[in-house]
């Protein structure tokens, strides 16, 4: 797994890394093989943004968050992306029994 963390209008802090580390690692249950993960986190005026897309051969998601807590930011991100993550895995299982 290849993450890749970027800052805008904030320092970063150890605590914070730390925090997209350990929740990117509970990604790994939803994918095999080399995927890709990139976090934005930024701030505007009084808002706080986090932003994750996780990339790999043949897929490709997204998810963003916005809210006066970037740490609440960056779970409402991984809250949206396993909601996807989960609507894929469901319409793959379906249509394979559909097949059979």
């Amino acid at each position: 797994m290849e993450l890749r963390i970027a800052y805008r209008h904030l320092e970063s802090t150890p605590s914070l890394e730390e925090k997209i580390r350990t929740k990117t690692l509970k990604l790994k249950k939803f994918f095999r093989g080399k995927i890709s993960v990139d976090w934005v986190c930024s701030v505007e005026k009084d808002a706080h943004h986090s932003e994750v897309t996780v990339s790999g051969d043949h897929f490709k998601y997204h998810a963003s968050s916005a809210g006066e807590n970037l740490y609440k930011t960056i779970d409402g991100a991984l809250q949206k992306l396993a909601r996807q993550l989960e609507k894929k895995k469901d319409q793959v299982t379906e249509k394979i029994h559909k097949s059979v």
